[in-house]
Parts: structure tokens; C-alpha cells; sequence
């Protein structure tokens, strides 16, 4: 879809009786959603966390400013009308069926990534029998330059050292402090080497290579919390992993290069709940379900409230 476009259709799904249905604050979700396909997203769809998507539970706390699951109840609720597409087994959001691209389309574009077919009856001055043994024509505008001089001079230089310090300088900005690193090495450290399964007793008490994933972390703009649950998810899996195949691992730097690319790709698994936190989350997406096809009148259901329900 162009860009172009975008005003149309946005005007066209103002007067959706299927828009209307959900409300406005459904009504600006659905066109962030939209211009976020349109930004990042490939032939009308958009997986979260691949590629340069960010992850689901990004999306939703810098763009919405909301949960990842209160984010996803709007997904499946837009969904269920069919002015979005979304699968949560992918992660992935598309186009309603109305607005994705056709086959032909979709053929055109993989054929233009080729070079596309050139055309039968372009004439340039090489193909035209008027101009075959002309000499070549010269460039309107262009600077002669002396025979010893093929190319001209530039301070191509001078301007590569200068990005690269504006480089330097933007990277050092955004790095964590050492106190903010060994905030979080002195928290997952002792955690982690507890759970690649040494024992104190044995094994020496080294867990040094944690700093890097504390550092990482930080810099990926994960939390304490995040980095302690990826770092203890991905180091339990391959423990378990070399244990059934009688391989076990003998020092943590051995899970250092999958927990950098776990960091990299945010693969932050989602937090542990009870059952009642649980009950409650249902509760409260039954709820939001039906707020938002009463079209948001009352106020909006808060699952601060549900939970607090279910621990009384």
C-alpha cells in the first residue's frame, strides 16, 4: 500500500461501522498499528522481534505505553473484525484480508528485486543505428579535468574521522555506568551459576562472565528483571541440554555466546505467574473485550484491579 494512500484509508475506516464497533481508542491503536507496517514492516505484514522489529513488549511500552498483554487484547480483539490480521503463535501483524497485496503485486516486486525484463524498444545511444558510429556524446554540465587527474579531489577523509568521533561520542552516551553494571553482575551472577547447575562446594565460584551480560543488558535497554530472566532461561536450557547429553558445561563462559545473541534478538522470556495472577489476567481480558465493544464508555478496566481481587 503507498504511502499516499494512508489519508484515504484512514478516512475510509473512520466511517467502518466495523471501527465504530470498537470505539476511538481502538480507532488511533489500529492507525499507529498501521503506520508501524508501513515503517518497518515487508509486503503488508510485520513479525515482532525479528529482524529490525522490536519485540511485542517493546512495541506496546514506548509506542502505546501500555502492557504486552494489554496490547495483545487489542491485537486479537481487531483481529476478530478483520481490520488487522494478527497471529500470536508468529508474532506476526498484517493488513486486514482487504488491504493485502495481491499475487500479482507481490510477483512484480520479487521480479523488480531481479532487475525487472528490459524493455524491447528503449533506444539509448549505444541500441540507435543513427547514433552507432557517432562518438560518444558528451554529458551536459559536466567538468573537464586534466589527463592526469582522473578522479577529484575530495576530503573524504577528514569528514570519515569526523563521523566516526561523532560515532564514538554518541556510543559512549548511551553505554551504562560501571556502579549500574555491577548492579546487575552482583544480582545475576550468583543466580546464573546456580542455574548452569555447579555445585559451591566443587566448583570454583566464578562468575565473572556475567558482567558482559549485565553490560549488554543495559546497553539493549533491557531491566534488572529482564536480564535476570533471559540470563537464568537461557542458561537453565543448555545446562539441561549438555547434562542429558553427558557433556555438562564447566564454566558459565561456556552460555556466553547464546546469552549475547539472546540479548541481541530480545528474547526476554515473559515473567513466571501464579495461578491466581493468572485467573485474574483472564478475567481481565474478558473484561477489556467487553469494554471495547461497548464502545469505551465506562472507564476502562485496570488489571491492577483484578489482581488485587484475586489475592484478597
Amino acid at each position: 500500500m503507498a504511502r499516499k494512500s494512508m489519508g484515504k484509508l484512514i478516512f475510509a475506516m473512520a466511517q467502518d461501522i466495523r471501527m465504530l464497533a470498537l470505539g476511538n481508542t481502538a480507532f488511533g491503536i489500529w492507525v499507529k498499528l498501521i503506520a508501524l507496517i508501513e515503517e518497518i514492516g515487508l509486503d503488508g505484514s510485520l513479525t515482532f522481534g525479528m529482524a529490525r522489529a522490536p519485540s511485542l513488549a517493546d512495541i506496546a511500552r514506548i509506542q502505546f505505553d501500555m502492557t504486552e498483554t494489554e496490547l495483545k487484547t487489542h491485537l486479537e480483539t481487531q483481529s476478530k473484525t478483520q481490520v488487522l490480521s494478527w497471529n500470536a503463535d508468529t508474532q506476526t501483524l498484517a493488513y486486514g484480508p482487504e488491504l493485502q497485496p495481491s499475487k500479482r503485486t507481490l510477483a512484480n516486486r520479487e521480479n523488480g528485486k531481479k532487475g525487472g525484463r528490459p524493455p524491447g524498444k528503449h533506444i539509448t545511444e549505444r541500441t540507435d543505428p543513427a547514433q552507432r558510429y557517432l562518438p560518444p556524446m558528451s554529458i551536459k554540465g559536466g567538468k573537464s579535468m586534466p589527463a592526469s587527474q582522473t578522479q577529484p579531489k575530495t576530503h573524504g577523509s577528514i569528514a570519515k574521522l569526523a563521523l566516526t568521533k561523532s560515532n564514538k561520542a554518541l556510543a559512549k552516551q548511551g553505554m551504562p555506568s560501571n556502579e549500574e553494571i555491577d548492579t546487575v553482575y552482583n544480582c545475576i551472577g550468583p543466580k546464573a551459576f546456580e542455574a548452569a547447575g555447579f555445585d559451591p562446594a566443587r566448583d570454583m565460584q566464578n562468575w565473572s562472565a556475567a558482567r558482559q551480560w549485565a553490560a549488554d543488558g543495559l546497553k539493549a535497554g533491557l531491566t534488572v528483571d529482564e536480564i535476570e530472566r533471559l540470563v537464568i532461561s537461557e542458561v537453565s536450557r543448555i545446562a539441561q541440554r549438555q547434562r542429558e547429553k553427558g557433556k555438562p558445561a564447566t564454566h558459565l563462559g561456556y552460555f556466553g555466546k547464546a546469552v549475547q545473541q539472546s540479548i541481541a534478538l530480545g528474547n526476554v522470556p515473559p515473567p513466571v505467574r501464579t495461578q491466581a495472577e493468572q485467573q485474574a489476567e483472564t478475567q481481565w481480558e474478558q473484561a477489556m473485550q467487553d469494554w471495547m465493544r461497548t464502545g469505551c464508555q465506562s472507564p476502562q478496566p485496570q488489571i491492577t484491579d483484578f489482581i488485587k481481587q484475586a489475592a484478597a
